[in-house]
């Protein structure tokens, strides 16, 4: 049997997509999730958040004329928002690295961050 070289851009097609909040304020999408949801291609997000459960929303758009909109930051595959006034306006904790399934709601069109890991 040949050697089979380890290449990591291959890796994004075993991990789970997910979404962290890092410490420093910055909400991001891993690779997996990038490419699952296609969201390279988006240049602005507006944020949501619903008090009662406790849950982010995040809509992406092309439109830097859409209210409230924040730019998307796209690096190594992966997709960057800077989010540090969002989350200390909502009183999210960010002090700590904290990973979120994703779901997306077609109704609403909103990407939402739930079941923190």
């Amino acid at each position: 049997m040949a050697f089979e070289r380890y290449l990591r851009l291959r890796m994004s097609k075993f991990m789970k997509p997910a979404a962290s909040i890092w410490k420093m304020g910055q909400i991001n999408f891993n690779r997996s999730a990038v490419e699952k949801h296609k969201l390279s291609g988006f240049k602005y997000v507006a944020l949501f958040f619903d008090r009662d459960k406790k849950r982010i929303g995040l809509k992406f758009t092309n439109d830097a004329k859409e209210p409230d909109v924040g730019k998307v930051s796209t690096k190594r595959g992966g997709v960057t928002i800077y989010a540090k006034g969002f989350l200390s306006h909502f009183g999210i904790e960010s002090g700590k690295g904290r990973r979120f399934d994703i779901r997306y709601d077609e109704k609403d069109d909103l990407f939402i961050l739930e079941g923190d890991k």
